[in-house]
């Protein structure tokens, strides 16, 4: 039977307390728009479930609307796409869906106005799937990532909090080692409030286990939870933005 540690998070009532902050985990000291902050983060390249290697990515590539040759997504975590359209047209849509090839189900990549670079994170099952580029104005590059569930008993990661993170688009930073339940303080600053943004707290498998920051129904101030084990933190907004993931001392309880 597989073993899997699975990201955990409660609403922290009473928070548990840790000691020695540390220094922080700064994964981009540039803060602008697309990926410029992205590379400098310890993933990609992703590793392996038992760390070993690294996993091989599937390069795509074409210019306006294009479905893609066919590819295998084959293991059990989250599929990471990097998408690249950075010459789009102020005015035009990119609009990016993974397809299975067996029963014509769509995920959603991105879908936004004008030039974007940035990354993404869905969930679908193992599979064949087509890259579908629905609308687009020009070039555009994709990379695709089939990532394991990571398992802390498997594997040491060298990504864990506190963190800081600067950059803006669309980003996901992980995985994450959150260690044993802890008490973390998620926040999310922006560049530009007028626009929508959300940060969202992911497991091991990519399964989304929590919308902990969602501009649209008012929840813009920090969170904090009791979280534990291997995850990822999913930004969504069309500025620049500053994360941070903090564990939670216990003077600040």
């Amino acid at each position: 039977m597989e073993r899997r540690q699975y990201l955990a998070a409660a609403a922290a009532g009473g928070a548990i307390g840790v000691g020695g902050v540390g220094g922080y985990v700064l994964l981009s000291d540039d803060v602008g728009f697309g990926p410029p902050g992205v590379p400098t983060a310890p993933y990609p390249p992703y590793p392996t479930a038992d760390g070993s290697g690294e996993i091989e990515p599937i390069s795509l590539s074409g210019s306006g609307q294009a479905t893609t040759d066919s590819f295998e997504l084959v293991r059990d975590g989250p599929t990471i796409i990097d998408t690249d359209a950075g010459d789009a047209a102020s005015d035009e849509r990119f609009l990016v869906t993974l397809v299975s090839t067996a029963s014509d189900e769509e995920y959603r990549v991105i879908e936004v106005l004008g030039p974007f670079t940035g990354r993404n994170l869905i969930n679908p099952p193992p599979g064949e799937y087509q890259l579908a580029v629905q609308e687009a104005s020009a070039d555009w590059t994709a990379t695709v990532y089939d990532v394991p569930a990571y398992d802390t008993d498997e594997i040491d990661l060298e990504l864990e909090p506190p963190i800081v993170f600067n950059d803006g688009l669309d980003a996901v930073i992980g995985p994450i080692d959150f260690g044993s339940q802890q008490a973390i303080e998620f926040s999310l600053s922006v560049g530009d409030e007028d626009i929508d943004y959300s940060l969202s707290l992911v497991d091991s498998n990519g399964e989304v286990v929590e919308p902990l920051i969602q501009s649209l129904v008012g929840r813009t101030d920090p969170q904090q939870r009791d979280v534990g084990g291997i995850g990822y933190l999913a930004v969504d907004g069309n500025t620049t933005w500053t994360l941070r993931a903090e564990p939670v001392d216990d003077g600040d309880t």
